[in-house]
């Protein structure tokens, strides 16, 4: 298949020749005997179904400052509620859906408080400004039995055909598995899924990859009345320098069937430790053993502390190994032998012996970034994440580098967070000295904060991320664009029946605004303002940002138009396989400072003109 990358150059160039001429694109779901156009200038121009996917319509049209899209069914045109608009210039929509008033928004950025600890892959999974649509065709047999009994375990449901359409790219999969994930979540009628994009193919087939993934979860948000602290989270842990699993919004339609809002987010996996840490380097030999921390109560906690030689008492429940890297040596019979060599090791640290950067002392040893440890440990605190690595010991990986063995933390699972379902309301103005539950024992935040050089560091690192984001006047104008963005599909989603015999959530359109922007306990504005403005006052310093500038980042990577990852420099450092993929020139992703705006694309006309060019990539 012939594959184009066009660059906004290119789409300037032409603009004004092909001005007369628009096309148009929108994901439908017509009935029976309806098909799709379009309404411009009071003429209604059918689409046609694209061979990319059938639920995609698209064709040219001549341009109109606004437009609709209608079914057409016979004599009867059903527009849509609202009117969209067109700017001057622009020869292409983009992918859009069918009665959501707009696509792309402009979502305010992030600063970035630190560059990144470790060369990261860069891709378009971490979208901040649109919401994608996923169409599967499942097993039908299979996937009832998932919604009807989610804790049982059963084999992965067989999904026959898998699109991934965003408003500029569309990757098509074949023969991936289908289940349920999570844990408490299990108890709500709205499941949340695990996607594994290579389960039902051949042992010897090329990776079927999505941004350089082979395993996904379809999050359902089912505790957070806004969708977004989770996101919200993960691109502090971005902006703060910190490797951490990518997310984006996306609707979920399976069997012709609309399964709600969910997000897109990332699951364990070698590859997905190859991308944060390794900068997308898929034959990488250092990826270690990848080790599941969670919490069962109080008593039962993946706490890290050594409890002896024997390894009966790391339970799997609590350390669970998620995945073996290119570690040969680990086997189900010697599992949680790993975990316990690293408690046993952290035990012996001394935390004293530490005294500056070029003297990090024995915890350095073990860990393999000190300043990285710190920052995943600052965001949780910010966040009051009471389920998480700090407060609860769970919800943490930590991945063993086979060439150093040295090990790396990255913490996940932020929906519990900014005071949602919090018990204790202190946590949004306590001390971090006074952060960890009384009595809890958490030796990998001690060794730290018992040692004045890193307690020092994790204090500056505390002050750069407030006087960088952490902050009203920065984290006000993401969340009111977000909830523009996000409202349609809210009042969407909370329309759709789950289909397990779970708790149902009552959230409205209300509880999700006041969940972003109100003046309550559980509000997201309300907890950046009291956490931020009780740290200033505890540390005694300003949140103005008067620090300065990063120097520029050079390091990291991004896919090509092929789906091979290549360095900032050129050179390629990964070949992959992104599937089929269809789209035009990316905008800015305005969720992080640095993105590439290469993007694959099927093919594209402009007119009977037809473009080959080169990848155009840039960081902002």
């Amino acid at each position: 298949m012939k594959v184009l990358t066009i660059s906004t150059l290119v789409t300037l160039a032409f603009s004004g020749a092909l001005a007369a001429d628009v096309q148009y694109s929108v994901i439908a779901f017509p009935s029976g005997n309806q098909n799709v156009g379009v309404s411009v200038g009071g003429k209604v121009v059918p689409l046609s179904k694209s061979s990319i996917h059938p639920n995609i319509f698209s064709g040219t049209a001549p341009f109109g400052s606004s437009y609709q899209y209608v079914m057409i069914d016979g004599q009867t045109q059903t527009a849509e509620s609202t009117q969209r608009k067109l700017a001057d210039g622009v020869t292409s929509t983009g992918n859009e859906f069918f009665n959501r008033s707009q696509t792309v928004y402009n979502v305010p950025g992030l600063p970035q408080a630190f560059n990144p600890i470790y060369p990261t892959l860069m891709t378009n999974m971490n979208q901040s400004n649109e919401i994608a649509t996923i169409i599967m065709t499942v097993n039908a047999t299979q996937l009832d039995a998932f919604n009807q009994n989610p804790t049982a375990k059963l084999d992965d449901a067989q999904v026959s055909q898998l699109a991934y359409i965003s408003s500029k790219e569309v990757f098509t999969f074949q023969n991936a598995g289908l289940s349920t994930s999570g844990q408490s979540t299990k108890d709500f009628s709205k499941q949340s899924w695990a996607i594994e994009l290579d389960k039902y193919n051949p042992k010897n087939a090329s990776k079927s990859l999505l941004f350089g993934r082979t395993a996904l979860k379809l999050r359902a948000e089912e505790t957070d009345a806004t969708f977004a602290r989770e996101k919200l989270v993960l691109d502090m842990l971005a902006a703060s320098g910190a490797a951490t699993l990518s997310a984006s919004w996306t609707r979920v339609f399976i069997n012709n069937e609309a399964y709600g809002l969910f997000l897109l987010m990332d699951d364990a996996s070698t590859h997905l430790i190859d991308n944060i840490l390794h900068g997308g380097n898929w034959k990488s030999t250092n990826t270690g053993v990848t080790y599941k921390g969670n919490a069962l109560s109080e008593t039962q906690e993946g706490n890290l502390v050594y409890q002896g030689d024997d390894v009966t008492k790391y339970s799997e429940d609590l350390y669970k190994l998620a995945d073996k890297g290119e570690d040969v040596t680990v086997s189900k019979n010697n599992s949680q032998q790993l975990i316990m060599e690293f408690t046993k090791q952290l035990s012996q640290v001394n935390a004293q012996d530490a005294t500056d950067a070029q003297h990090p002392g024995s915890i350095a040893n073990l860990i393999d970034s000190p300043q990285h440890t710190l920052i995943h440990m600052a965001i949780n605190f910010l966040i009051g994440s009471w389920d998480g690595f700090w407060y609860q010991a769970s919800n943490y990986y930590l991945n063993q580098d086979l060439q150093t063995k040295k090990w790396t933390l990255i913490t996940y699972d932020f929906d519990e967070t900014y005071g949602n379902g919090i018990e204790d309301a202190s946590l949004g103005t306590v001390a971090y000295e006074n952060y960890s539950r009384p009595g809890a024992p958490r030796p990998l935040v001690t060794v730290f904060l018992n040692n004045t050089y890193y307690k020092n560091q994790f204090e500056n690192t505390l002050k750069t991320i407030v006087k960088r984001f952490f902050k009203p006047s920065v984290v006000d104008a993401r969340l009111q664009a977000w909830s523009e963005m996000l409202k349609e599909d809210i009042v969407w989603t909370r329309q759709i029946p789950g289909r397990s015999p779970g708790a149902k959530t009552t959230f409205t359109l209300q509880d999700f605004q006041e969940g972003l922007l109100g003046n309550g306990t559980a509000s997201i504005r309300q907890w950046v303002s009291q956490r931020s403005a009780a740290l200033t006052r505890q540390l005694n310093f300003q949140d103005n940002d008067d620090l300065p500038p990063l120097p520029a980042y050079t390091a990291g990577s991004h896919l090509d138009a092929s789906g091979n990852v290549v360095s900032s420099n050129g050179t390629t450092i990964s070949t992959g396989n992104n599937s089929t993929t269809n789209g035009a020139p990316n905008g800015t992703n305005t969720a992080t400072q640095h993105t590439s705006l290469a993007v694959s694309v099927h093919s594209v006309s402009l007119g009977t003109l037809f473009v080959t060019l080169a990848v155009l990539s840039l960081n902002f």
